[in-house]
């Protein structure tokens, strides 16, 4: 395939299904080699068949990003598959919903390590590969508004795990500079992703959007587009920073009740935002 990122091989994890398939399948339509990682394989066997379908080029390999040993594996798949790695980025996420004294030990510490430490794994594993990319090595991850630039009720614990992501981007950024590395976050906020329209319904999400300054929800495009600017050369400037992607919404916390609209979904299901 051609496209802007033809030939450029990606890896993406959390690929399997919502965020991290739309960016996977947006850069493999722009002529990337996609490696998908996914904590359950099944999904990313489709994704995968999805993009050769129309004509692109995609491996899966299962990976768990909360243990190291995976995040190792999941490099060497990638590297063995697609000869080498250009752009990696992190978008898995074992979100662990609930306050202060609502969650596991056993769950607080899944979520942590799925997001923060498995950024600090895979670039760790990526490094040597991300520093011979020719056009030089992009590590792109998705935190999230939550915990950064705003606070969702009955979150702590993932928002505690995204700002901790955004603090590993700021410090792994000067720590692979001198290899030629970029490490940029991007931080979506409500996602019209099928996690929110089965957590919140069609009508919830239309609401929740609707209390977006923006008027609606972003889309996977939104995010993908984002990730494509940050894996480009005409990023090559920029390191250690996060994109906040929220239509407006940390700059009006309160408006229309969007922590209302969430809150009721959350006391029962699992959560919409990335």
């Amino acid at each position: 395939m051609t496209g802007e990122f033809a030939g450029a091989r990606v890896v993406v994890t959390g690929a399997g299904r919502g965020l991290g398939r739309g960016i996977a399948e947006s850069f493999a339509g722009l002529g990337a080699r996609v490696m998908l990682g996914a904590r359950t394989l099944e999904p990313a066997l489709e994704a995968v068949a999805a993009i050769r379908a129309r004509g692109g080029v995609a491996e899966a390999a299962r990976c768990d990003t909360s243990s190291h040993g995976d995040c190792t594996a999941l490099v060497a798949a990638a590297v063995a598959a697609l000869g080498g790695i250009d752009v990696l980025i992190h978008c898995a996420a074992d979100i662990p919903h609930g306050g202060l004294g609502q969650v596991s030990d056993e769950r607080l510490e899944a979520g942590f390590a799925s997001i923060a430490k498995g950024a600090w794994w895979l670039l760790d594993a990526a490094r040597p590969h991300l520093a011979a990319a020719p056009q030089g090595g992009r590590f792109i991850a998705i935190g999230s508004v939550n915990g950064t630039a705003t606070v969702v009720p009955n979150m702590t614990a993932y928002g505690m795990a995204k700002a901790a992501l955004l603090g590993f981007v700021r410090g792994a950024a000067l720590d692979v500079v001198g290899d030629g590395i970029t490490v940029n976050a991007v931080q979506p906020g409500l996602i019209a992703s099928d996690n929110a329209r089965r957590v919140l319904g069609e009508e919830g999400l239309a609401a929740y959007g609707a209390t977006v300054p923006v008027g609606r929800a972003g889309t996977v495009d939104d995010f993908a587009h984002a990730c494509q600017f940050f894996a480009s050369p005409r990023a090559g400037y920029v390191t250690g920073a996060s994109l906040v992607m929220d239509g407006g919404s940390s700059l009006a916390p309160g408006r229309g009740g969007r922590g209302d609209i969430l809150q009721d979904r959350l006391r029962a299901q699992t959560g919409a935002e990335q």
